[in-house]
């Protein structure tokens, strides 16, 4: 298999992995359709952005590592939930959104360690 297409597959894995124990642990309503289609979305908007931002150079970037890693998970789960909230994924309250959002932050975090491909090349 191709090394890019490995690294969005196990892309994917991780995000649907860390979706699931964020929707698990702050309760997030979703069905099996819904939650495939999150996966899909957010795995593309996700990478999507952060290779735009990477594009860029914007300067100094590394102290913005942190801050910008967590608002582009938040605006690709915002938009992952607009568009797949009628098919069954839908997150609820600031709390919950607070939570989700540091959960799969925090996995891409961990996935970012071991492959540095896949939102460079994608």
């Amino acid at each position: 298999m191709r090394p890019l297409l490995t690294s969005v597959l196990v892309s994917a894995v991780v995000n649907a992995l860390s979706l699931g124990l964020a929707a698990w642990l702050f309760g997030v309503s979703m069905s099996l359709g819904g939650f495939v289609l999150a996966v899909v979305l957010f795995t593309a908007l996700w990478a999507g952005m952060r290779y735009a931002v990477r594009r860029w150079r914007v300067p100094y970037v590394r102290a913005y590592t942190v801050p910008g890693g967590l608002l582009l998970t938040f605006v690709a789960l915002l938009l992952t939930d607009w568009v797949s909230s009628h098919q069954g994924f839908e997150i609820e309250g600031w709390g919950t959104w607070v939570g989700v959002t540091l959960v799969v932050w925090a996995a891409g975090i961990a996935y970012g360690e071991i492959d540095d491909q896949a939102p460079q090349r994608v």
